[in-house]
């Protein structure tokens, strides 16, 4: 795929001139216009709505953590305000069979179909394309829009903001769709690009009851892992050794003849229970640590390497106070515990979040239910953990002296979804 400059204002959603009305087919429209995006879901500095809007601004960048005392990264995306209203059923998607409504003053909790070309779970993609590419066709990033060696999938539904003058932006869209399988055996690569051709085709294939994190997004903006940066050079005019060019980790499908980008996060678990006298189903989730509390990092002191929370005056390590104040971002208590201890409060999504599990693990989500925990040393004299000091495992948080686990019950981030990617 191609890197979009920009992304033109083609995708046409109010009545008035369509420029391919003359068009016949399975035409390719061109890309999606992102335009009325949620901002989540256009990148960390993409244009704001409105005038001058421009596609492409915006990147997605991996979020460090551990699992499993490795190395892990995920990408993340909000609950919408609907479903953390209070009452809400937050992880609900179906109400017995129909899409949850849980509150009058907001539409139901959207949950679309997706058409998926042949997967093969644990993957939902194929382990290789079953459609037929063209004669001698080898695939050129640089000038195909799409690649046409296999069949992207079908998706039924875009994120849309709802824009009122004076009123912060608002949208209903969660990134979860409903697999309807498919295969693309014995067609041309590429030949189906909306659902009416597809229903043309297959008639209404029925849902497999497998859900999946495809998180929708702007197909210009740049998606970046762990390590990877959009600068192209260094101060010195040198060539940045860790330059990306942001494209590779999204994946491209159709809306309609027009072509989308999207974050595969892989399949959401689901599970059953019954609410009264209706069966209903919820997204089940994984646990995402943070602690409560760090000391700042240890100091280089003269020969000595101070204890962290410390801090060094005149080549002495010493406890903070008012006159001996601690590194920016972190405070000097001067009653309680941690008197005399430069200490921060520990934040989600700061590079140090330990997941339940890695994505192909057997109790992988790609939906996250945020827990915060304690990471002091032990006894007599505890003190937070620096980060370098964290554990990286949940096994390793519960062998903390008294971690105490607890779930984070307020805030828009308590529930996230939180794709890993392959």
């Amino acid at each position: 795929m191609k890197k979009l400059a920009h992304c033109l204002p083609i995708f046409v959603v109010a009545t008035g001139c369509n420029p391919y009305s003359d068009q016949q087919g399975e035409f390719n429209a061109g890309a999606v216009d992102p335009a009325n995006f949620p901002a989540p879901y256009l990148g960390t500095g993409a244009d704001p709505p409105g005038a001058g809007f421009r596609g492409g601004r915006g990147k997605f960048t991996e979020i460090a953590a551990f699992a499993n005392g490795l190395p892990a990264g995920y990408y993340s995306f909000p609950f919408t305000n609907t479903q953390l209203a209070a009452g809400v059923d937050s992880l609900r998607l179906l109400d017995g069979n129909q899409p949850y409504k849980p509150l009058s003053s907001s539409p139901a909790i959207p949950v679309v179909n997706a058409y998926v070309f042949d997967p093969s779970p644990p993957s939902p993609f194929p382990s290789s394309p079953k459609c037929t590419p063209p004669s001698g066709y080898s695939y050129n990033p640089r000038t195909d829009d799409m690649r046409l060696n296999e069949q992207s999938n079908i998706f039924t539904l875009l994120p849309l903001a709802t824009q009122r003058p004076g009123v912060a932006s608002t949208f209903e869209y969660i990134p979860v769709v409903s697999e309807v399988p498919v295969t693309a055996e014995g067609l041309a690569c590429q030949s189906i690009k909306s659902e009416k051709l597809l229903n043309q085709i297959f008639g209404n294939p029925p849902a497999s009851g497998n859900y999946l994190l495809w998180a929708i997004i702007d197909p210009a903006a740049g998606v970046y892992r762990l390590g990877q940066s959009s600068t192209y050079s260094l101060s010195d005019g040198g060539v940045n050794p860790a330059y990306a060019t942001g494209v590779g980790v999204q994946k491209y499908g159709w809306f309609g003849h027009y072509y989308l980008a999207y974050i595969d996060g892989g399949y959401v678990p689901t599970q059953t229970a019954t609410v009264g006298d209706r069966q209903v189903l919820r997204m089940q989730t994984q646990r995402l640590y943070f602690p409560l509390t760090i000391s700042s990092p240890s100091v280089r002191c003269g020969s000595l390497n101070c204890t962290p929370g410390q801090v060094c005056v005149n080549n002495t390590c010493q406890a903070c106070n008012a006159t001996r104040p601690c590194s920016s971002g972190f405070t000097c208590p001067t009653n309680g515990p941690l008197t005399g201890i430069c200490n921060a409060a520990g934040a989600q999504g700061a590079g140090y979040d330990i997941l339940q599990a890695k994505r192909g693990d057997a109790n992988y989500s790609p939906v996250c239910e945020a827990w915060t925990y304690t990471a002091n040393t032990p006894d007599p004299s505890p003190r937070p953990l620096a980060i370098s000091e964290l554990p990286t495992s949940e096994a390793a948080i519960n062998a903390l002296p008294n971690p105490s686990p607890s779930q984070v019950t307020t805030g828009n981030s308590r529930l996230i979804y939180c794709p890993q990617v392959n």
